[in-house]
């Protein structure tokens, strides 16, 4: 009778080797880097650094708004500002926002309504400050809004709710 070899325990081989090593060269540099006191990209060569960008402070592209009295859901026809405004929005919100600003110097009955967002559409979302320094209601801009000759639709921008009763 043979004499019963007793199977070894697989430990990887090399596919495993070199996984290890590479796990444990990956933690080591973090664990180095942020230890370092010249940032974390310290251990890269000095030509690599300055290629590498860290962290930069990004200009807020949202104006803050406490609170709106209301929000408008607003479609122009044949106003090319609004429409372009509608298309490079979501690329560049601050341009955006001050193309709007210059459009409502020559509207001066909507002054004070901010630009929240816009579609590729060309449909505008209208916000109506709480603090309106013309204390104008959601009734009274929606009437200045539909009293304009270019104005596709205008309308609450409101959310529905469920009620509590069955019909």
């Amino acid at each position: 009778m043979a004499p019963k070899i007793k199977p070894q325990p697989h430990r990887g081989g090399q596919i495993g080797l070199v996984a290890l090593v590479a796990m444990l060269i990956a933690t080591g540099c973090v664990a180095w880097t942020e230890k370092t006191s010249n940032g974390g990209l310290s251990f890269l060569p000095a030509w690599a650094q300055d290629r590498v960008e860290g962290p930069q402070e990004l200009p807020a592209e949202a104006e803050t708004v406490s609170a709106p009295a209301a929000s408008f859901i607003v479609r122009f026809d044949n106003e090319p500002i609004l429409s372009e405004i509608g298309k490079s929005f979501r690329r560049d919100q601050a341009a955006a926002r001050k193309k709007f600003a210059a459009w409502l110097e020559d509207h001066p009955d909507l002054q004070g309504l901010r630009l929240s967002r816009a579609s590729y559409s060309g449909e505008l979302i209208l916000i109506l400050p709480s603090d309106d320094p013309k204390g104008r209601s959601p009734e009274d801009v929606l009437n200045t809004l539909n009293a304009m000759e270019n104005l596709a639709y205008a309308e609450l921008d409101v959310m529905a709710k469920a009620s509590g009763g069955a019909e």
